[in-house]
């Protein structure tokens, strides 16, 4: 009987019982690798809600809306291990443990918005990603079964795959088979598979099936690389405008803005010349993907030189 109390009392420490006074609701866990552990043990998939519980307005709703609902954790509960890496202003509603998990998790991760939603198989590794969706629990528990059966097809791949070596042409066949079909969103969320048939392609068979890989997700990631910049010389420009530990007025932000701006100007333009180069260079079958990107680029910078031109006549 003691054995059998003791074992009790594990599986629901692991299944979220967590204090009143942590953010963490019943029915969730805030300890990711007891949760990874659960997820193994029950055959079951990891749902991660990364949270700012008391700053976040879209994270509230989505707690009150679908994570809070007794349907909702009934219904999912038979599938994932529910899982809450919270962010909040106030430290003081974490757990120690959570306290010093929570941040590397949304290092590890790349989380830089919330409410963010993972899903991820017992290893920890992400399969699917999604957040706020409108309709309530019956909404979300539908999305959430089809990203399961989506995500059955990348576990048997994985699975099938794991005893190849890379560049196996038996591995190769069974990666391309698995995304031959596949949407833009899913080759990027596992664009690591589809490089290793992109990295095994002598004659450029996979460049043609997978142009977005190929062409336009580098495209993507320096456009990044672009306004990760930007987003430096911002916090630089107004930590000297400002004083680092002084709140900056809307004067000081809306100068500092205009002058980054101007750089903003400079580097898109720089960006868009060049694509436009490779673009012209490019095999045919990828120059749907330049072009969706320069699209996508003369709009950015449409909007950034609009706003230069109302501040002038502002002034």
């Amino acid at each position: 009987m003691k054995t059998k109390i003791l074992l009790a009392a594990a599986v629901a420490a692991i299944a979220g019982t967590v204090s009143a006074a942590t953010s963490t609701p019943a029915g969730w866990t805030d300890d990711f690798e007891a949760a990874k552990k659960q997820a193994a043990a029950e055959n079951k998939l990891l749902l991660v809600d990364f949270s700012g519980s008391d700053w976040c307005g879209w994270c509230k709703k989505l707690d009150e809306e679908v994570f809070a609902k007794p349907e909702f954790l009934e219904g999912a509960k038979k599938d994932f291990v529910l899982v809450m890496v919270d962010s909040p202003s106030d430290k003081k509603l974490l757990s120690e443990k959570a306290a010093e998990q929570n941040p590397k998790l949304v290092e590890k991760y790349e989380v830089h918005g919330f409410p963010t939603v993972l899903i991820m198989d017992a290893d920890g590794v992400v399969l699917d990603k999604t957040g706020y969706r409108r309709g309530g629990p019956e909404e979300y528990l539908k999305n959430l079964a089809e990203i399961k059966k989506s995500s059955a097809k990348l576990i048997t791949l994985k699975r099938d795959i794991a005893g190849k070596a890379k560049g196996d042409p038996a591995r190769l066949a069974k990666i391309d088979a698995a995304f031959a079909d596949a949407e833009e969103d899913t080759l990027k969320k596992n664009s690591d598979l589809i490089q290793e048939l992109l990295d095994n392609d002598p004659d450029g068979k996979y460049a043609a099936k997978y142009p977005f890989v190929k062409y336009r997700m580098p495209l993507d990631k320096k456009l990044r690389a672009v306004f990760a910049d930007l987003n430096g010389r911002f916090r630089k420009r107004m930590g000297e405008v400002a004083g680092e530990d002084k709140r900056p007025s809307r004067e000081q932000m809306e100068q500092v803005r205009s002058e980054i701006d101007v750089y903003a100007v400079e580097s898109l333009r720089k960006l868009l010349t060049e694509t436009t180069k490779e673009q012209a260079a490019a095999p045919e079958y990828a120059k749907k993907e330049y072009a969706s990107f320069i699209k996508r680029l003369e709009s950015t910078l449409k909007g950034i030189e609009g706003r230069g031109k109302k501040s002038d006549k502002a002034k």
